[in-house]
């Protein structure tokens, strides 16, 4: 007798060519992903198998393209940064700070 599991609902595995048209990158770059447990698979013999809800979290969390871009440094941190300067000028250990791998003279 066959076992009634027609109501089991079960996601959709992606393939890594899969994954890797959805997340817009090379078939290589998610295989390293994988390898390097960045982005969640399993491995069915010798095929990766991917939820796309780990594909979508990962989307989610991935640092974006390009060079950072620089904080906006506000006036209050620049007035901080001169009042440790002039404590450090007031308190005379200004020239014992190391100053690129060499005494400040």
């Amino acid at each position: 007798m066959r076992a009634n599991i027609s109501g089991i609902q079960r996601p959709r595995l992606l393939s890594v060519a899969e994954a890797a048209s959805e997340l817009k990158a090379s078939e290589a770059y998610v295989r390293r992903l994988l390898a390097g447990e960045r982005l969640y698979g399993t491995k069915v013999g010798s095929v990766w198998a991917i939820f796309p809800d780990d594909v979508e979290a990962f989307k989610r969390l991935r640092r974006p393209p390009g060079r950072p871009r620089k904080l906006e440094v506000s006036s209050s941190d620049r007035a901080s940064v001169a009042d440790i300067a002039g404590e450090r000028v007031w308190a005379g250990t200004n020239r014992m700070l190391r100053k690129r791998g060499r005494l400040a003279k």
